[in-house]
């Protein structure tokens, strides 16, 4: 207790006091609101002008993840040995089977290279895919045209969504200004990702 009635060693416990109850709030405050930007892409971002929910970016990538399996349960019966579409499958299995996987637990960075690479495997198999189902099954052909409009029409309403520009907007309104630009490099908190 001596030790603390000398006024410089009281001060500098106050300081220490005060340093950190101003971290730990930071640490709270910029991680709840991080989490809250990133919701965003679960959830769909507000719209003022339209004073609705956009779809979210999440349920437009289940959408494609979907899609993409009709895109798979199409072609089974239809290789014809060929080994081109044999790969493509394959390519096509395992960029969904990602997608899939980093839907539980990714983020959107990670889900978008996902999504880019599902994009570019489909687009394969199903080039490859349609020639052979032309002349045999027209049913067939409708169900591919249904599946990669779907895939088509979720991309579209991703690139819709707003959630990038919500991000940017987080990123130059709350994290781009003094002290919370300054405090972000210390507390150690994760700012939101884009889905790029």
């Amino acid at each position: 207790m001596k030790l603390l009635k000398k006024q410089p060693i009281a001060i500098l416990l106050a300081l220490v006091i005060i340093a950190g109850a101003t971290f730990f709030g930071a640490n709270r405050s910029l991680r709840a609101a991080s989490r809250e930007a990133t919701a965003q892409f679960y959830a769909g971002v507000y719209d003022t002008a339209e004073s609705r929910v956009r779809p979210s970016i999440y349920g437009q990538l289940e959408q494609r993840a979907t899609a993409s399996l009709r895109i798979l349960s199409i072609g089974e019966h239809s290789h014809g040995g060929d080994p081109a579409l044999s790969t493509a499958e394959t390519d096509l299995r395992e960029a969904r089977r990602t997608l899939v996987d980093l839907l539980a637990s990714g983020t959107p960075s990670a889900l978008f290279e996902a999504d880019q690479a599902l994009e570019l495997a489909a687009e394969r198999y199903a080039a490859l895919l349609r020639p052979l189902i032309e002349a045999v099954d027209g049913e067939d052909l409708d169900a591919l045209d249904s599946a990669q409009n779907t895939m088509q029409n979720a991309a579209r309403v991703i690139r819709e969504s707003g959630y990038n520009e919500a991000i940017r907007v987080f990123h130059r309104d709350v994290l781009g200004r003094f002290p919370t630009s300054f405090l972000m490099g210390i507390v150690f908190a994760d700012p939101p990702e884009l889905f790029a």
